[in-house]
Protein backbone atom coordinates (compact mmCIF):
# COMPACT_ATOMS: atom_id res chain seq x y z
CA UNK A 1 0.00 0.00 0.00
CA UNK A 2 1.43 3.55 -0.86
CA UNK A 3 2.03 6.24 1.48
CA UNK A 4 -0.37 8.59 0.94
CA UNK A 5 1.94 11.16 0.67
CA UNK A 6 3.38 8.88 -2.83
CA UNK A 7 -0.53 9.38 -3.38
CA UNK A 8 -1.32 12.31 -3.24
CA UNK A 9 1.97 13.46 -5.55
CA UNK A 10 0.41 10.41 -7.72
CA UNK A 11 -3.07 12.29 -8.08
CA UNK A 12 -1.69 15.35 -8.52
CA UNK A 13 0.50 14.51 -11.45
CA UNK A 14 -2.34 12.78 -13.16
CA UNK A 15 -4.67 16.12 -12.69
CA UNK A 16 -2.10 17.90 -14.65
CA UNK A 17 -1.30 15.91 -16.82
CA UNK A 18 -4.60 15.77 -18.03
CA UNK A 19 -4.80 19.11 -18.84
CA UNK A 20 -5.99 22.52 -16.70
CA UNK A 21 -8.65 23.43 -19.26
CA UNK A 22 -10.42 20.67 -17.51
CA UNK A 23 -10.51 22.44 -14.25
CA UNK A 24 -13.89 24.12 -14.20
CA UNK A 25 -13.97 27.77 -12.94
CA UNK A 26 -16.16 29.20 -9.70
CA UNK A 27 -17.35 32.81 -10.82
CA UNK A 28 -18.99 34.40 -7.83
CA UNK A 29 -21.68 36.95 -9.65
CA UNK A 30 -22.44 39.84 -7.77
CA UNK A 31 -25.51 41.62 -7.57
CA UNK A 32 -24.96 45.25 -8.39
CA UNK A 33 -28.62 47.04 -7.47
CA UNK A 34 -29.97 47.59 -4.08
CA UNK A 35 -33.17 46.72 -2.22
CA UNK A 36 -34.59 50.05 -3.16
CA UNK A 37 -33.47 49.69 -7.04
CA UNK A 38 -34.67 46.34 -6.95
CA UNK A 39 -38.18 47.64 -6.38
CA UNK A 40 -37.70 51.02 -8.23
CA UNK A 41 -37.12 48.37 -11.53
CA UNK A 42 -40.12 46.31 -10.08
CA UNK A 43 -42.87 49.45 -9.75
CA UNK A 44 -41.49 50.33 -13.97
CA UNK A 45 -42.06 46.42 -14.82
CA UNK A 46 -45.70 46.50 -13.02
CA UNK A 47 -46.63 49.84 -14.69
CA UNK A 48 -45.99 48.00 -17.86
CA UNK A 49 -48.00 44.90 -16.89
CA UNK A 50 -44.95 42.72 -16.35
CA UNK A 51 -46.25 41.04 -13.28
CA UNK A 52 -43.49 38.06 -13.02
CA UNK A 53 -40.55 40.33 -14.12
CA UNK A 54 -42.38 42.44 -11.24
CA UNK A 55 -42.47 39.90 -8.58
CA UNK A 56 -38.43 38.52 -9.28
CA UNK A 57 -37.67 42.24 -8.26
CA UNK A 58 -39.22 42.11 -5.09
CA UNK A 59 -38.46 38.82 -4.31
CA UNK A 60 -34.95 40.03 -5.34
CA UNK A 61 -35.04 43.43 -3.02
CA UNK A 62 -36.35 41.18 0.00
CA UNK A 63 -33.19 38.82 -0.70
CA UNK A 64 -31.31 42.06 0.20
CA UNK A 65 -33.53 43.44 3.04
CA UNK A 66 -36.16 40.70 4.37
CA UNK A 67 -37.36 44.43 6.65
CA UNK A 68 -38.06 46.49 3.35
CA UNK A 69 -41.96 46.79 3.95
CA UNK A 70 -42.81 48.35 0.16
CA UNK A 71 -41.59 45.17 -1.50
CA UNK A 72 -43.35 43.00 0.79
CA UNK A 73 -46.71 45.56 -0.15
CA UNK A 74 -45.78 45.63 -3.57
CA UNK A 75 -45.01 41.75 -3.93
CA UNK A 76 -48.91 41.38 -1.91
CA UNK A 77 -49.68 43.71 -5.30
CA UNK A 78 -48.81 41.08 -7.48
CA UNK A 79 -50.18 38.39 -6.19
CA UNK A 80 -53.12 40.07 -5.58
CA UNK A 81 -53.29 41.18 -9.26
CA UNK A 82 -52.72 37.13 -10.02
CA UNK A 83 -55.88 36.45 -7.77
CA UNK A 84 -53.55 34.17 -6.09
CA UNK A 85 -55.47 35.74 -2.60
CA UNK A 86 -53.74 33.31 0.20
CA UNK A 87 -49.76 34.31 -1.16
CA UNK A 88 -51.60 38.43 -1.03
CA UNK A 89 -52.75 37.82 2.51
CA UNK A 90 -49.47 36.80 3.49
CA UNK A 91 -47.38 39.29 2.39
CA UNK A 92 -49.75 41.95 3.79
CA UNK A 93 -49.63 40.42 7.16
CA UNK A 94 -45.83 40.55 6.98
CA UNK A 95 -46.62 44.21 5.90
CA UNK A 96 -48.03 44.84 8.79
CA UNK A 97 -45.83 43.36 10.84
CA UNK A 98 -43.68 45.71 9.58
CA UNK A 99 -45.50 49.07 10.28
CA UNK A 100 -48.52 47.85 12.20
CA UNK A 101 -51.59 49.11 11.53
CA UNK A 102 -50.79 50.93 8.22
CA UNK A 103 -53.32 52.04 6.53
CA UNK A 104 -52.18 50.96 2.94
CA UNK A 105 -51.31 47.23 3.63
CA UNK A 106 -54.87 47.09 5.81
CA UNK A 107 -56.78 48.33 2.85
CA UNK A 108 -55.06 45.39 0.26
CA UNK A 109 -55.12 42.81 2.93
CA UNK A 110 -59.29 43.98 2.59
CA UNK A 111 -59.67 43.41 -0.73
CA UNK A 112 -57.87 40.25 -0.60
CA UNK A 113 -60.45 39.10 1.63
CA UNK A 114 -63.52 40.58 -0.55
CA UNK A 115 -62.09 38.74 -2.93
CA UNK A 116 -61.74 35.48 -1.67
CA UNK A 117 -64.54 35.66 0.35
CA UNK A 118 -62.28 34.46 3.76
CA UNK A 119 -60.83 36.39 6.62
CA UNK A 120 -64.05 39.16 6.18
CA UNK A 121 -64.20 39.78 10.09
CA UNK A 122 -60.21 39.63 10.84
CA UNK A 123 -60.12 42.30 7.63
CA UNK A 124 -63.18 44.26 9.13
CA UNK A 125 -62.32 44.42 12.46
CA UNK A 126 -58.81 45.70 11.61
CA UNK A 127 -60.30 48.48 8.41
CA UNK A 128 -62.41 49.63 11.57
CA UNK A 129 -59.31 50.79 13.55
CA UNK A 130 -57.64 51.99 10.50
CA UNK A 131 -60.89 54.36 9.93
CA UNK A 132 -60.88 55.52 13.32
CA UNK A 133 -57.48 56.52 13.60
CA UNK A 134 -55.39 59.58 13.09
CA UNK A 135 -55.90 60.09 8.71
CA UNK A 136 -58.49 57.45 8.76
CA UNK A 137 -61.18 59.12 6.74
CA UNK A 138 -59.90 59.17 3.43
CA UNK A 139 -62.85 57.38 0.42
CA UNK A 140 -61.12 54.89 -0.37
CA UNK A 141 -60.45 53.81 2.71
CA UNK A 142 -64.05 54.59 3.67
CA UNK A 143 -65.12 52.88 0.59
CA UNK A 144 -62.84 49.73 1.54
CA UNK A 145 -64.64 49.27 5.04
CA UNK A 146 -68.31 50.08 3.27
CA UNK A 147 -67.51 46.86 1.20
CA UNK A 148 -66.40 44.88 4.20
CA UNK A 149 -69.43 45.60 5.93
CA UNK A 150 -71.62 44.77 2.95
CA UNK A 151 -69.92 40.97 2.77
CA UNK A 152 -70.64 41.09 6.83
CA UNK A 153 -73.94 41.30 5.99
CA UNK A 154 -73.86 45.41 8.13
CA UNK A 155 -75.95 46.86 5.31
CA UNK A 156 -77.04 49.92 7.61
CA UNK A 157 -73.16 50.85 8.44
CA UNK A 158 -72.51 49.78 4.98
CA UNK A 159 -74.65 52.65 3.79
CA UNK A 160 -72.90 54.85 6.38
CA UNK A 161 -69.11 54.40 5.39
CA UNK A 162 -70.25 54.80 1.59
CA UNK A 163 -72.27 57.82 1.89
CA UNK A 164 -69.33 59.35 3.95
CA UNK A 165 -67.15 58.17 1.65
CA UNK A 166 -68.66 60.01 -1.86
CA UNK A 167 -69.46 63.42 0.22
CA UNK A 168 -65.48 63.48 1.44
CA UNK A 169 -64.55 62.61 -2.33
CA UNK A 170 -67.21 65.05 -3.70
CA UNK A 171 -65.47 67.80 -1.52
CA UNK A 172 -62.44 67.15 -2.60
CA UNK A 173 -62.92 66.89 -6.26
CA UNK A 174 -64.28 70.73 -5.82
CA UNK A 175 -61.53 71.85 -3.71
CA UNK A 176 -57.98 73.18 -4.57
CA UNK A 177 -55.73 70.92 -4.89
CA UNK A 178 -54.06 70.33 -1.30
CA UNK A 179 -57.85 68.92 -0.78
CA UNK A 180 -60.12 68.75 1.85
CA UNK A 181 -58.79 68.12 5.78
CA UNK A 182 -55.69 66.88 4.36
CA UNK A 183 -57.06 64.53 1.92
CA UNK A 184 -55.38 65.04 -1.76
CA UNK A 185 -58.64 65.47 -4.67
CA UNK A 186 -60.35 62.84 -5.38
CA UNK A 187 -60.27 60.86 -8.67
CA UNK A 188 -63.12 60.27 -10.66
CA UNK A 189 -62.11 56.71 -10.56
CA UNK A 190 -62.54 56.65 -7.06
CA UNK A 191 -66.24 58.55 -7.07
CA UNK A 192 -66.92 55.97 -9.32
CA UNK A 193 -66.50 52.93 -7.29
CA UNK A 194 -68.10 54.32 -4.57
CA UNK A 195 -71.39 54.54 -7.00
CA UNK A 196 -70.92 51.10 -8.00
CA UNK A 197 -70.54 50.21 -4.76
CA UNK A 198 -73.58 51.77 -3.30
CA UNK A 199 -75.88 50.62 -5.91
CA UNK A 200 -74.52 46.79 -5.27
CA UNK A 201 -75.01 47.55 -1.79
CA UNK A 202 -79.21 47.80 -2.73
CA UNK A 203 -79.18 45.42 -4.96
CA UNK A 204 -78.32 43.24 -2.08
CA UNK A 205 -80.27 44.73 0.39
CA UNK A 206 -83.34 46.43 -1.22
Amino acid sequence: MWPRSILALFLLFLLLAGGCSRIPRIIVLEDPLSAAEHVELGVAYETKGELDLARREYERALQKDRKFYRARLNLGNIFLSKKEYGKAREEYLLALGLRPGDAEATNNLSWAAIFSGEGIDEALARMESVVLGAGGRRPPLLDTLGVLRMRANRPREAEEAFALAETLCRQAGAAPREGVNGFAPCTEEVLREIEDHRRELRRRFP
